[in-house]
């Protein structure tokens, strides 16, 4: 079987990454002679990083590259009734999509981004989800078996007939949150199969290895903070942020004698504001006193590591906020985008949210000691609940793979 991951495109996003590798991790196991592909912005990287896997470059890497594949599949598709074979006009991106037996959306929150405070990041966002939409509408338009994983969708505005009328035509949709249920019901997507599975990095099963590491040990504060939140989502300042987030850490580690360790997540990409380390290194410039260092290492799962030793973690993403919970550390989630409010109700601890108004970035440091002094409840709470997550997305991806099977199986015998 030959699967096709379109919209996990940034390979140095460890949340895509991670999305990418718990899907596929989980579907290698169950078919063993599976075979990947997947679009990416930066395809000799993500062969780098993801060498079992066959990359080619993203229709989305330029509008019109988008335009000349999407004009490609529908000149195959009204010549395909004359029998006349027009395989001949596909560009490198269509033929890996003509030559998958199933497309799988692995875009995370493509078609969910978060509300931005300035009005062409809004318009960039308006015009990313369309590419998305575009990207699945190809898929749609070849004949292919379309699977949406691990999603979250909302906020699509205008592109909400568009979206209705794709959306209905895929054969799977699994949402990460109950919103994006109800999103889906009120746009009146009905067609496909839908369900709920919490996002695929919780059937990563990480172990809970800090316990152990926490006992005797100075604590460690954890710092995962996203350039492009602070720019274009809460709209901020990035030097005023810096200057009150360092001071914030000063305080912070002299008053609990505490490590603090600033985490990026996201290490840049085609965007400037992909990259985490611009904004950390920035309040890494603010700090005076204490014990503050920043990540260097790039992969994935030494960052899950870092994570892991922590005591708690502040986060304005969201996969390292499931990677806290599965480490049994209590994340403090700065919210963005409706995302957050989804999982944060997965967990039901609602002192693990955050809401960072403009005017009251001060208030972030008595919302961290609160969950500072209530960690070990916290962490109580968050051991109870987590398990039951784990089992749901790995019920989820079991879902997923029955449908590949009928799909193998009718591929096989047509």
């Amino acid at each position: 079987m030959k699967v096709h991951i379109i919209g996990n495109i940034n390979p140095l996003n460890n949340g895509w990454r991670l999305l990418f590798i718990s899907v596929t991790r989980f579907l290698s196991a169950k078919f063993p002679n599976i075979e990947f592909t997947k679009e990416s912005l930066l395809p000799q990287i993500d062969e780098k990083l993801n060498p079992t896997c066959r990359c080619v470059k993203s229709m989305k890497s330029s509008v019109t590259l988008l335009v000349s594949t999407l004009i490609r599949a529908l000149f195959w598709r009204l010549l395909k009734p004359l029998k006349i074979n027009a395989a001949a006009l596909f560009n490198e991106p269509l033929r890996y999509y003509y030559e998958a037996d199933v497309i799988i959306d692995l875009s995370g929150d493509g078609l969910c981004p978060p509300q931005s405070k300035g009005f062409w990041y809004s318009v960039a966002k308006v015009l990313f989800k369309l590419a998305n939409l575009a990207s699945i509408l190809i898929a749609i338009v070849l004949g292919k078996r379309v699977i949406i994983y691990s999603a979250s969708i909302g906020n699509l505005g205008i592109l909400i007939p568009l979206a209705s009328l794709i959306l209905n035509n895929v054969d799977l949709i699994a949402v990460r949150d109950h919103e994006s249920m109800e999103y889906l019901r009120r746009i009146k997507v009905t067609k496909p199969v839908i369900y709920f599975a919490p996002d695929a990095a919780f059937s990563l099963q990480i172990p809970n290895k800090n316990k152990a590491l926490k006992n005797g040990h100075m604590p460690v504060i954890g710092f995962n903070l996203s350039t492009e939140a602070v720019q274009h989502f809460h709209r901020v300042d990035l030097q005023h942020f810096a200057r009150l987030i360092g001071s914030i850490i000063s305080d912070i580690s002299e008053s609990l004698n505490a490590t603090v360790m600033l985490i990026p997540f996201s290490l840049g990409g085609p965007f400037k504001h992909d990259d985490d380390r611009i904004i950390l290194n920035e309040v890494l410039k603010h700090t005076a006193g204490g014990n503050i260092s920043i990540m260097m290492d790039k992969d994935p799962f030494s960052t899950v590591n870092a994570i892991s030793r922590c005591n708690i973690l502040v986060t304005m993403r969201m996969h390292p906020a499931i990677i806290s919970l599965l480490c049994g550390v209590p994340p403090l989630v700065v919210s963005h985008s409706p995302k957050f409010q989804g999982l944060i109700k997965l967990i039901g601890i609602r002192d693990l949210l955050c809401t960072l108004p403009q005017s009251d970035l001060a208030s972030l440091k008595e919302k961290i000691l609160h969950v500072w002094r209530n960690k070990d409840v916290l962490c109580a709470q968050i051991e109870k609940r987590a398990g039951d997550l784990v089992a749901a997305s790995l019920n989820g991806l079991e879902r997923m793979a029955l449908m590949l099977r009928e799909i193998a199986g009718c591929r096989q015998h047509p």
